[in-house]
């Protein structure tokens, strides 16, 4: 039934009668008389009694008209709210990123956003590349930059980097003077030999980079000294900063000065995709729109 449907019936009992209803509702005496009997018809009662020109409910009419009040209310209700939606939807991002790129966000992106779109607010939350894509599926993020996820039907991805296996030291590490540059490398390289020993911050195995590092030590013969353990990249980054040991991982844009990264000779090349994610269904703003564009090309490289 067509909310139309109850607004006539409603404007009929309001004005008592079918010449002041049609009135209010733009619309001739004679379409008004012939939708109240069509009506009457199809719900197989009389909902008004006719005295002269004046109607007056039956018992049917009135819970017709208390149901079509609520009804009228309702849709009134959540025609106001997906107004205020799509109102807010333009003026807010809610983006999710992995933590090891939270130095990325607030040095590079926002505040390059900003300058262009100084109104919108971001709402930004840095979580694993498995739970980002839970809240997106679930309508909760707009957008998500994650690592090393399948394709999934109903999802936009857009390429953002190649992430590399490196092992990230302090500035001042002994072993960056022990590493060789090569030709076409990205990073400086150092034989897995002088690994054995040194300090290092490592994740749990229970997630996914934390049990690959465990496999390949244990693949190469590498022996470090675990001395730390912590739940995501980016304690793993300030640990490393702080000299409290090296760590491996696969890249992220760090945008610090104290933290190298270096390449081991002789493992296995390991590459994973980094992509910025989105429902099928969701249309970009241009603000949005423009917030990709900057995560695209500001990813750095540490030299």
């Amino acid at each position: 039934m067509d909310i139309r449907d109850y607004e006539y019936i409603v404007a009929i009992a309001e004005q008592g009668g079918i010449s002041k209803a049609a009135e209010t509702l733009f619309i001739t005496q004679s379409a008004l008389t012939r939708f109240l009997q069509r009506t009457e018809q199809r719900v197989g009662t009389e909902l008004f009694i006719r005295k002269g020109k004046q109607f007056l409910l039956t018992e049917s009419g009135r819970k017709y008209v208390e149901t079509g009040r609520a009804i009228m209310h309702l849709d009134h209700q959540l025609t106001e709210q997906l107004t205020r939606d799509m109102v807010m939807e333009k003026k807010r991002i809610r983006l999710g990123f992995s933590m090891g790129r939270t130095n990325e966000m607030l040095k590079e992106i926002f505040p390059r956003f900003y300058q262009r779109y100084p109104d919108i607010r971001i709402y930004a939350k840095a979580a694993t590349s498995r739970k980002l894509m839970m809240e997106l599926h679930n309508g909760a993020l707009d957008l998500a930059v994650v690592t090393n996820v399948e394709k999934i039907p109903g999802f936009i991805q857009i390429l953002v980097e190649k992430s590399h296996l490196v092992l990230a030291v302090p500035e001042n590490s002994p072993l960056l003077a022990r590493a060789v540059k090569t030709e076409g490398g990205l990073y400086p390289m150092i034989d897995p030999g002088k690994l054995n020993g040194i300090d290092m911050v490592t994740l749990p195995i229970s997630t996914n980079s934390g049990s690959m590092v465990k496999e390949l030590c244990e693949r190469y013969g590498i022996q470090p000294r675990i001395v730390l353990q912590l739940s995501d990249v980016r304690s793993l980054m300030d640990a490393v900063e702080s000299g409290l040991g090296a760590a491996l991982f696969m890249s992220v844009p760090s945008g610090s000065k104290r933290l190298r990264y270096l390449t081991i000779r002789g493992i296995e090349e390991i590459e994973q995709d980094t992509v910025i994610v989105l429902r099928e269904d969701k249309n970009p703003t241009a603000a949005m729109q423009y917030l990709m564009e900057l995560i695209r090309k500001e990813h750095s490289i540490i030299e």
